[in-house]
């Protein structure tokens, strides 16, 4: 028997009482309006924010978009839910994916995994759009671990902006290990 064996034996012995996690306060927000907020955070990001109550605009953004290169989304109402291969993944030029919700305080977007066909949807593309209800957004992080449940799920992201680096020679570089842009569709 291992040293390690032996402490995981030890430990599992100790029988300790389990405690239910402390309750964490919600606290409000810096300001009245979490979704102006929610809204400038992404713009700070260099996330560019479509508020719109008409779902068409998304579909003519797509269409605008397919003409720069190949689009996937595994939204079915814009009919681009065609299986993927590796070689179509390793060209894709946009995905659409639906985010689940949007967090105030960081603009950060929780997308689930288990809504992906690939997980690398989220950073394989150049580009990236991101549907959200409106009324899907909420103050900060706490608040947000409230619906997510992330030990319910298999997989699942928070996005918050392009990808950016300026790790090498201090020289800010867009897209080095994800989208080179971010396009957050709010749906009202």
């Amino acid at each position: 028997m291992t040293a390690k064996d032996k402490i995981l034996r030890n430990i599992k012995g100790l029988g300790l009482p389990s405690k239910s996690l402390p309750l964490v306060p919600i606290f409000d927000g810096l300001s009245d309006d979490k979704h102006s907020f929610f809204f400038d955070a992404l713009g700070t990001l260099g996330v560019e924010v479509i508020i719109s109550d008409n779902r068409d605009h998304l579909h003519q953004l797509v269409e605008e978009r397919k003409k720069e290169g190949p689009v996937y989304s595994p939204i079915e109402e814009l009919g681009l839910t065609n299986t993927l291969g590796e070689t179509e993944m390793s060209d894709l030029h946009l995905s659409v994916i639906e985010g689940q919700l949007g967090v105030a305080e960081n603009g950060a977007i929780w997308v689930a995994g288990d809504d992906l066909e690939h997980r690398a949807l989220t950073a394989i593309a150049s580009h990236l759009i991101i549907v959200l209800p409106y009324q899907k957004v909420v103050w900060n992080m706490h608040e947000a671990y409230t619906y997510i449940k992330p030990q319910e799920n298999g997989y699942g992201v928070f996005i918050s902006g392009p990808s950016k680096t300026a790790d090498i020679e201090q020289s800010l570089v867009k897209g080095a290990h994800g989208a080179k842009s971010l396009t957050v569709f709010i749906q009202k």
